[in-house]
């Protein structure tokens, strides 16, 4: 697969089939977002990923608060959406059956530096989920737990000598793949 076409076919998948992804495969994944570009060469980042099915039902838990807070917030921006609702929350709950999750965190308190170092682990996610896509696997950058303030709860339960919690991505083979939104017009220009 081209990357051009990677980038443009990958989705975000929120339903997964009950089918482990290999312990070889995972480390194949997680080694080559680490080759991502990063500010001062800092490879600021730091994953944990959870495969284990006791693992995932622990962190399911708070999850749970997560999508409960979700939806409170959801209704208040979709109230003539709720099918839109009901599907958000219940993926945040269940992780959408994702047989991993992948805890994304910073390696420290980068004070000052903590927006480039965001920005390089930004980029390591993204080269996870386009390598996941290649090998035919599907991916969700999830962000609800650290906006709801659930990111330290997170931590204390699965790194708490690490920074903060950037991010998860659940990751699975796909039941189905969506259809890809049209892109926005607008978000470029050349001079």
């Amino acid at each position: 697969m081209e990357l051009r076409e990677a980038i443009r076919k990958r989705r975000s998948v929120r339903r997964y089939r009950e089918e482990s992804v290999s312990r070889e495969l995972l480390e194949n994944l997680l080694e080559t977002a680490c080759w991502a570009p990063s500010a001062e060469n800092e490879q600021p980042w730091y994953f944990v990923a959870l495969a284990d099915p006791q693992e995932l039902r622990n962190l399911q838990q708070t999850m749970e608060r997560v999508s409960e807070d979700m939806k409170v917030h959801l209704e208040k921006l979709l109230p003539k959406h709720p099918r839109i609702v009901a599907e958000t929350t219940n993926f945040l709950r269940r992780l959408g059956g994702a047989p991993v999750c992948i805890l994304v965190f910073l390696q420290k308190d980068y004070g000052a530096a903590r927006d480039s170092m965001l920005e390089s682990t930004a980029a390591a996610i993204q080269t996870l989920l386009l390598a996941a896509h290649e090998q035919g696997l599907g991916t969700c950058w999830i962000n609800a737990a650290t906006h709801l303030g659930y990111g330290a709860v997170i931590r204390e339960l699965y790194a708490p000598d690490k920074g903060e919690l950037v991010s998860l991505v659940t990751l699975g083979w796909p039941e189905r793949m969506p259809f890809s939104a049209a892109r926005k017009p607008d978000r470029w220009v050349i001079r």
